[in-house]
Order: C-alpha cells, then structure tokens, then sequence
C-alpha cells in the first residue's frame, strides 16, 4: 500500500437556516476550509496510531488485537445473518468500554479516551472498511499511521465532524480496495464514502440529517429538504466570502428549541417567515446557477447581496441574533458589503459576500482589519467549490 492524503472540505448553510427544521428547502455549500488526513504504512511495528492535532490527542490499536476483533466478529455475525452496521457499532462499543476497563486497571492514563467518540469512529469505520472489502479475506498485515488535522473550529456549525468522517471513510475504504486513485471519484465510490461517514455522524451527532456528509463528499452546493433527499445545484464557479468567527460559544439544540417554542406561540406569523425563506431560496438558486457565465455579474452580485440582507432580516426576527453578531453586521455594512448568519445563530459564525477581486480593493482590507481589531476571526475562503480530493504522496 502506498502513502497517500485526503482532503475534506468543511460546509456551509448559505439560505434556509430553521426553516428545514420544519420541512422547508434550505441550500448548503462547500468552504475552501477542512480537515486533511495523512496515510502513511508504517514498517516498523503492527500498531495502527492515530495523531488528532485539533484535539491534542491520540489513539492507538495492535494490528493483532484488532484482526482478533474482526475474527471474532465474523464468526458471531457471517455475512448471510449479518445487519452489519447496527451489530458492527454495537460490538465496537462493547470493544471499546473493555479497552477502557483495562487500561483503567491497569492505571494506564485515561487521556486516551478523553475523545471516546472520535475513538469510535476510527474503530468502527476501519472495521467496517476491512469487514465489507471486495478483496476476498482482506486483512491488516501491517501497522499504519494517520495524522488528522483541520482547518475548522469544532462545535462551530462548519461540519467538522463531517468533513472528519469523510476523510476517515475515504481513507480506510481506500485501504480496503474498495475503489483506487483512479476511479474514487466515481458516482458510486463518493456515495459509498458519503454513506460510511453518516454512520460515523450517528455516532457523534446522534439523529444526523444526512446533509453534511453528503455535501462534504460530492463538493459544490445542493439544495436539501428533510426527509425528501438531496438536489445538486450546478454551479458555474464557487463564491467568494469571508468566515467571520464571533467567538460565542452556543447550543444548537437550544436554539432550535428556543426557535421550536416561539413557533408553537405564534404559528401563523413564524410560518409566514418560513414561507418567505422557502421563496427566497427558490428565487436564489437560478442565480447561483448563472453567476459567472458572464463577464460582468454585477447585476446578479446585487441580487445575490440583497438576499443575503433578506435572509439575515428574517433570521432576526426569529431572535437567532447576538449582539457579537450585530457587531459584524454593522462593521461590514459600514464597509459597503453584505453578511448573514449561517448555521444555527446567536453566535457561531457570520458569512460576508465578497465581490471578484475583493484582494485588490482597499475596502476589503480594512473591513478585514476592523474585524480583526474587533477580536473576531477572519478567514477568506470560497463556497461552492471542489468536494473530497485524494493524492498520493
């Protein structure tokens, strides 16, 4: 097996943000940001490690051990009687709780599982990677190493935990002989890698959407309706913004609850608001779909700009605000550019549409510098762009 690297983008929710919650359309995107694996064979010992830079920490398994779980497995579970993913995860738990036990009796430090479910994932998804491999009787023979870092904020509404999941999928299905370098692309090869890394979303998310591991395997942006699957929007070029970090740290289970109370209160007038976010989203795709096939999209850039403001109004009034936000929000106005929440809200991250050669514009850096004296987080990036990407080293 040869060295290699995989790249996951983080994500976006450009429109629609609550309104999908109660089945309302919403459109999500790919950001130049994301989370970079490194596979590399390693000679010298039977030891699968695995370095974790953005938790400072990391995990370890015997090649031995872990083929005598996989042993074990498919003798208590053959292919013909196995519902492989819900038996596979719950003996990984079971493996795992055991791994745990042990190193606790043995006073071995607890630090290792201090990311129990980042663990799991890991376990699970190369398990499962090995367990279903077109390779008749694939095993481990030798130990390897993954260095996993990423350039997204964890808990931050970017889809971290996605763009984690898709690079492990795509690593240890990889690994596993289920596609190559060549074909990994294939429709059926990123549905296959976007599938393992829902499962490792079940994991940590629980009841996952589906929407972030599909938007972080295929790339670009897709319009999404929960419970009604997914729609690819065939863009022409990504977008360019700028991610503005507010620093507030946030629940998005509280917020949606919050949100969920104020609809019960007033149904009719929170429902019109979803109406409105339903439209805008109907009338911003086509203008997605268009922009850049000419020389001059000033006109559409408007558009798209004053969206942005009609979206962020709407989102307001449903009191996912924050006075950080309201903060950026004013600086960027100031400046002449046009921002919304993404995500969740009431903290969390602020999107700013930025124009074509937004470098060259004086004005950029000085909104960009504003920001920064404020003590937010800044980083120009794009939406909209390129999907899962594997190289050999």
């Amino acid at each position: 097996m040869f060295d290699f690297q995989v790249r996951a983008p983080g994500k976006i929710i450009l429109h629609g943000e609550h309104a999908v919650v109660y089945h309302k359309p919403a459109l999500a995107a790919v950001i130049g940001l994301g989370t970079t694996l490194r596979f590399s064979m390693d000679q010298t010992q039977p030891i699968i490690s695995v370095q974790l830079e953005a938790l400072n920490n990391n995990f370890s398994v015997e090649v031995k051990a872990f083929n005598e779980f996989l042993s074990k497995f498919r003798t208590k579970y053959p292919a013909e009687k196995s519902d492989s993913t819900v038996q596979l995860l719950e003996e990984v738990r079971v493996e795992l709780a055991k791994q745990q036990e042990e190193q606790l009796e043995n006073n071995s430090s607890s630090k290792k599982q201090k990311n129990q479910k980042s663990f799991m994932s890991i376990y699970y998804l190369l398990a499962g990677a090995v367990l279903s491999s077109p390779a008749k009787d694939f095993k481990i023979t030798n130990g390897f190493r993954l260095h996993i870092d990423t350039e997204l904020n964890i808990g931050s509404g970017l889809g971290s935990s996605a763009s984690y999941g898709v690079a492990l999928a795509a690593a240890f299905l990889l690994y596993a002989r289920h596609f190559d370098l060549s074909n990994y692309q294939d429709p059926q090869n990123l549905a296959l890698i976007s599938n393992w890394a829902f499962e490792s979303e079940r994991i940590v998310h629980g009841t996952p959407s589906g929407v972030d591991n599909t938007i972080c395997s295929y790339g670009g942006m897709l319009r999404f309706v929960k419970g009604q699957g997914f729609q690819t929007i065939n863009i022409l070029r990504p977008l360019n913004i700028l991610l503005v970090d507010s620093k507030v740290k946030r629940s998005t289970a509280d917020i949606v609850a919050k949100v969920r109370h104020l609809n019960e209160t007033f149904p009719e007038v929170i429902n019109a608001i979803w109406d409105a976010l339903e439209a805008l989203v109907t009338e911003a795709i086509p203008l997605y779909e268009i922009f850049g096939n000419s020389q001059d999209d000033s006109e559409k850039f408007e558009k798209l700009e004053r969206l942005f403001q009609i979206n962020n109004d709407l989102l307001k009034a449903i009191g996912v605000s924050h006075p950080k936000l309201e903060q950026i929000f004013s600086i960027a106005y100031k400046r002449g550019f046009f921002s919304k929440v993404t995500g969740a809200g009431a903290g969390g991250y602020v999107i700013v549409l930025l124009p074509d050669n937004y470098a060259k514009n004086e004005v950029y850096w000085k909104l960009k510098e504003e920001l920064e004296a404020a003590g937010f987080g800044v980083h120009s990036t794009t939406a909209g762009g390129d999907g899962l990407s594997i190289e050999k080293l």
